[in-house]
Parts: structure tokens; C-alpha cells; sequence
């Protein structure tokens, strides 16, 4: 098989430039200017600071390593390899991750079989072989996507029983040629990092209903699927959905939140000034051998937990963890919850409060923060 290294686009949103706040409640106007950056309704200080940061992007992709060309992998016609290539795309306007996804196809920017559609904030921090991928997608063609394991799907079977009451065990496949690991199908249509067939966007992700302004495909299809396999079953429903998380019994993916860091203001920090660990909510532990990430989470086996989840932590060369704001009295800040939790707790699986507040946690039940160097 002749394999053609990829183009790689960077997708750059555009935004709508708005008045500053002056003035007034500095608490209101940082809450007014967080939603609308979300939005993409930006002020002029920070419009301008990401016009420069584009600037330094498109400065780095004109340096090695991204615009220098990759050897051939061998002298056989098989192995050929072309040049990599990396562009940035800068949409002239507000799209949202949905359109902007949608706007790389109609653009003609995805012209091979496949493709991989990867968010900013996702690290792999575990090898994969992508032409093992590619080849085992190939010769099966009900794997319409294909998912690299996270935090979320880590015992992805025990989880779905637990909370939905689906059992998709006989469904998984750990005997397809080429793949290291499990296909685990999934319950949910996530917008993590993935390859599909590029046909799976283009005749049936972005065929669903009209897209909006800063609108997400999870959130779109994610419970559209569920529902679907409550109402049909996964034997009838699933094959549609068609994507599956390869379980390699190793952490693969590591989500970095952006809400959570910066920019550092000494990027050759080597820990880029994170001050990984700092809080009195986590015990910190710094785990160095890349085998004792996958799943070993202290709330699964240790507290008993109702997922497996638990906290992990990337250093990055560059950025740093922003100060969390506290009251004068620690004591009381962790006592009160500072809004209504909508999801399901960790710890005991009951709506309305997060591990933290849980009242069935116990001394000691508190995850241990993973540390990871990126």
C-alpha cells in the first residue's frame, strides 16, 4: 500500500469585534467578556492579541519541523511518503466548531478516504499506529469512526451498564486484524479527536439538521444517538452510528482545558510555570511510567466510585495554570458550591452535586492528580 503523508489544516476562527466594558463591576464585565469570547464577540485588546497570535502561528509552520519535507521510509514503491504539509485557514467570520468543520469539506480542503478531525485541546500522550488504523477501517467498512481512548471511555462497558443499562459487551470485537486492542462501541457521538470515512461526515454527521453560529456536533448527535439505541437496541441503531473507541488498555488521549490555563510569561520554563498539584482539593502525585495511567484511578478501585474518573494533569511547555480566586476563608469557599452542578456525581452517581460536595465521600476519598509531561 503506497501511504501518502497527510495535509494537516489548522482551522482558525474569525469573531466579532464589540465594544470594551469600563468600568462598573469588575466581577460582571470578566463574566460578560468569558461569554462573549465563547460567542466569538471579542474586545479590541483581544482581538488584537489573537491577530498576533495567528501571526506567530503562521511565522512557526514556515520553520522545521512542519515545512520540512519527510524522507522516504524505505526504497520500496510501497512506502513512499510526500511531503507534510500544514496550513492554517482563517474563516473570515464566527462559525463555531460545527460550521468550521463543515466549512473544510465545502471548501474541497478534504480530498483522501479518511480523515482525522482533531480538537486543539487534545494530546495524544500514548503511541498509536495510525496505518494499523487506516488499513483494519479499510478492509471493514461498518467502522465508519474510530476513537482514541480518553478518560471518558476508559472501561467504557462498565460504564454504560451502570448508567443506561446497556450492555454493549457483545457487541465489542477484539478480532480484527491490524488493531492493537478492542473496538468498543459507543453509546454517544463524541467531538473528541477520531478518524472516519471522510463519506460518514459528508453523507450523513453534516447532513443533519441546518447549522448555527457556534453550534457543536456533540451536542447535535451525542443524545440523538443515545436515544436512538434506547428506542431500537444497539443491534438495530448502532451499524447507522457506526464508531467505535479503540481500548489499547492505555490512556491515549489527554484533554487539556483551556479554561484552566495561559500563556506563560517564561515559555522556556521547562514546567511552563505550572504549579501542577497547588489546591487543597487533590492529594499531588506524580506518576512517571506512561503504563500506570490507564484507568488505575483511585475513585474507581479505591473509593469505589461510580466512574472511573479521575483527575489528571499535563505539563506544557509554554503555558501555566491559572490562579483559582478563593475566598479569606478556605474552609467556607469549599463548603459552598458556586452554582447548581447539572451532571451526575462521581463518586455516587446521584444528580445535583460533584464528588467534591458528595455527601456519602468519605476522608481520604479524594482523587489523586496523575501528573503527565507533554
Amino acid at each position: 500500500m503506497r501511504r501518502l503523508a497527510a495535509r494537516i489544516y489548522i482551522l482558525c476562527d474569525g469573531y466579532d469585534e464589540v465594544e470594551g466594558d469600563e468600568g462598573g463591576d469588575d466581577k460582571v464585565n470578566d463574566k460578560k467578556r468569558k461569554d462573549g469570547t465563547k460567542r466569538g464577540r471579542v474586545t479590541k485588546d483581544v482581538a488584537s492579541r489573537y491577530r498576533e497570535h495567528l501571526q506567530q502561528l503562521r511565522a512557526k509552520l514556515d520553520q522545521p519541523p512542519f515545512a520540512t519535507p519527510l524522507s522516504s521510509c524505505g526504497n520500496s514503491g510501497d512506502s513512499e511518503q510526500s511531503q507534510a504539509v500544514v496550513e492554517m485557514v482563517e474563516l473570515p467570520e464566527r462559525h463555531g466548531s460545527a460550521r468550521a468543520i463543515k466549512a473544510a469539506f465545502d471548501l474541497g480542503l478534504v480530498t483522501t478516504p479518511f480523515v482525522m478531525v482533531a480538537q486543539h485541546d487534545n494530546f495524544f500522550v500514548s503511541d498509536v499506529s495510525l496505518p494499523s488504523i487506516l488499513e483494519a477501517m479499510m478492509d471493514n467498512e461498518w467502522i465508519k469512526c474510530l476513537h482514541f481512548i480518553s478518560t471518558a471511555t476508559i472501561d467504557y462497558a462498565k460504564k454504560s451498564k451502570r448508567r443506561y443499562s446497556i450492555d454493549i459487551e457483545p457487541f465489542m470485537r477484539d478480532d480484527v486484524n491490524n488493531l492493537d486492542g478492542s473496538l468498543v462501541p459507543l453509546l454517544f457521538w463524541y467531538g473528541r479527536t477520531a478518524i472516519s470515512r471522510t463519506d460518514y461526515y459528508t453523507q450523513f454527521v453534516l447532513k443533519g439538521p441546518t447549522l448555527r453560529v457556534g453550534d457543536h456536533l456533540e451536542e447535535l448527535l451525542g443524545v440523538k444517538q443515545l436515544r436512538d439505541i434506547q428506542k431500537r437496541g444497539m443491534a438495530v441503531a448502532h451499524p447507522l452510528w457506526g464508531n467505535f473507541v479503540l481500548d489499547q488498555g492505555r490512556e491515549v488521549l489527554y484533554h487539556l482545558s483551556g479554561r484552566r490555563v495561559r500563556a506563560t510569561a517564561d515559555p522556556s520554563s521547562e514546567n511552563g510555570g505550572a504549579g501542577v498539584g497547588d489546591g487543597p482539593d487533590f492529594i499531588s502525585t506524580e506518576v512517571r511510567a506512561r503504563d500506570t495511567l490507564p484507568g488505575q484511578a483511585p475513585t474507581d478501585e479505591a473509593c469505589k466510585s461510580f466512574t472511573t474518573a479521575r483527575s489528571v494533569r499535563a505539563i506544557v511547555p509554554g503555558l501555566e495554570i491559572i490562579p483559582t480566586k478563593r475566598k479569606d476563608n478556605a474552609d467556607d469557599d469549599l463548603a459552598t458550591p458556586s452554582g447548581k452542578f447539572k451532571q451526575k456525581c462521581f463518586q455516587c452517581g446521584k444528580k445535583g452535586h460533584s464528588y467534591r460536595f458528595c455527601p456519602d465521600t468519605k476522608e481520604g476519598d479524594q482523587p489523586t492528580i496523575e501528573t503527565i509531561g507533554l
